[in-house]
């Protein structure tokens, strides 16, 4: 008697291929329905209906669909269109429900439940490593499969809640991706796993990242996608931002910023926005970078970067333009709770700026002030951030305190100081950081505005001449 395979499946890669060898090679006889069945005669793949199988009288008994199956199928190839996808193309809740697959959805479950009989198959990537597998491998692919059945279900699931205005159950299905050498300290341990959305990127060292790797390339990439469409180089070091600039090329925004902070660029992590040419490799090499992130590398470059043993290497392959949109929320685990919030993706516009001094900032402070504040969204609060010339001279964060920051700010960028332009990712509270930044002769400050003490910062700022901006926005991180 031959063998049989079920084919049903919304994506299409591959199995016209699939179905030819395991039909000519293999001596399966192809069983399959609706679209699917349509799809492969069309491509010359002679396959049989499955309403024309005889289900022998079983209806009605429990474990009706489980013998049909079994007795039925050698092997089922079944996927789904995503819940989300459907979703997509209708605002109907009725008609998104009729999307649901429960016919297939019965078949691969029981498939998956008498994995000893019939082998389940959910993925192109497992297509030929089906074909004669013992025991074992029938396990793995049935976990496979209702691992795939869990991840269908709670997608409607969260869809169904969507549509009914319902959002106090929330589904998460992440699959681990790989063992990571260890996490923040060797003595913990550590993995990497599927986030609902993720960028493409390609790891082209010939070390593997490890996680504290992970986190600053995010924060890095976070950086310099805000200047998506220019030379922009971002330093990050800890999971912080230490040096950031803008440059008429790449080598130019890379040697500013690298001389925002000497010290952080050493077994740090430096980000481009743009193509890494020899130049700026020749230079990374000599200074002992940890991570170096871009969207792409000139041949010559990233072949002297690869001869760096010690270097990672991270290609981003989406576009960095759509970077910030990737993620919609951010989650943290705490013992008191999942916290959940959506990312901060706030924008400035020049043109809505709220000047409250009497001294009107120049169009040139403005684009610094412009830079300055966007820097100062990913630093940890309370966060101060001097710039100047599109290139930050000190970036103060984590303090306790703002009036801290500002003064810690003046310390680090010292003559840098003078004409500089100061942000702040909270409201000044007080006339003490307007007097700190008087002393490095700030010319400019923009922050959120507001405090108890805002008209005593204001006056302030206006006995100093200082110009003052407020955006109404505050960018605190923890």
């Amino acid at each position: 008697m031959a063998k049989k395979v079920y084919i049903s499946v919304y994506d299409k890669t591959d199995i016209v291929d699939y179905a030819c060898v395991l039909q000519e090679k293999f001596d399966y006889e192809i069983v399959s329905s609706g679209g699917t069945l349509e799809y492969l005669c069309k491509n010359g793949v002679m396959a049989f209906d499955i309403a024309d199988l005889e289900a022998e009288e079983k209806f009605g008994k429990k474990d009706f669909v489980e013998n049909f199956v079994s007795q039925n199928f050698d092997m089922v190839i079944i996927n789904f269109c995503s819940a989300t996808q459907a979703a997509s193309e209708t605002d109907d809740v009725e008609r998104f429900a009729d999307s649901i697959n429960l016919f297939d959805y019965s078949i691969l479950r029981a498939a998956a439940k008498c994995f000893k009989d019939t082998i389940c198959v959910t993925s192109v990537d497992d297509f030929y490593s089906s074909i004669n597998v013992n025991y074992n491998d029938r396990q793995k692919l049935a976990l496979k499969a209702f691992q795939y059945l869990a991840d269908y279900d709670s997608d409607i699931a969260e869809k169904i809640g969507e549509y009914a205005g319902d959002s106090k159950r929330r589904q998460i299905n992440i699959t681990k991706l790989c063992q990571l050498k260890y996490g923040s300290n060797p003595h913990q341990r550590a993995s990497l796993y599927t986030s609902s959305k993720m960028v493409d990127y390609k790891s082209l060292g010939q070390k593997d990242l490890t996680y504290n790797d992970i986190l600053n390339i995010t924060t890095a990439a976070y950086v310099i996608c805000e200047f998506y469409d220019v030379n922009a180089v971002a330093v990050v070091k800890n999971n912080l931002p230490c040096g950031v600039a803008l440059g008429r090329s790449i080598y130019e925004a890379y040697t500013k910023a690298f001389d925002c902070d000497p010290f952080a660029a050493f077994n740090g992590t430096v980000a481009f926005s743009q193509r890494v040419n020899f130049e700026v490799a020749k230079h990374l090499n000599s200074m002992s970078a940890q991570v170096v992130v871009a969207p792409y590398f000139d041949e010559d470059a990233l072949a002297l970067l690869k001869s760096n043993p010690e270097l990672r290497i991270v290609r981003i392959v989406t576009d960095l333009k759509n970077f910030k949109n990737i993620l919609a929320e951010k989650m943290t685990v705490t013992p008191f709770g999942t916290l959940v919030e959506s990312i901060n993706k706030s924008e400035l516009d020049k043109d809505l700026f709220k000047v409250v001094t009497k001294t009107k900032p120049t169009t040139e402070q403005l684009e610094d002030a412009i830079f300055a504040w966007k820097i100062v969204k990913f630093a940890r609060t309370n966060a101060v951030v001097i710039a100047k010339d599109f290139k930050t001279v000190a970036v103060i964060q984590g303090q306790t305190g703002l009036i801290n920051a500002t003064e810690m700010a003046m310390d680090v960028a010292c003559e840098n100081s003078k004409g500089a332009i100061l942000a702040a990712d909270e409201f000044i509270p007080s006339a003490e950081c307007i007097n700190a930044a008087a002393q490095g002769r700030i010319s400019m400050i923009i922050q959120p505005g507001g405090g108890n003490k805002y008209r005593e910062v204001v006056e302030t700022a206006d006995k100093y001449g200082i110009a003052m901006v407020v955006t109404g926005i505050r960018n605190l991180k923890f």
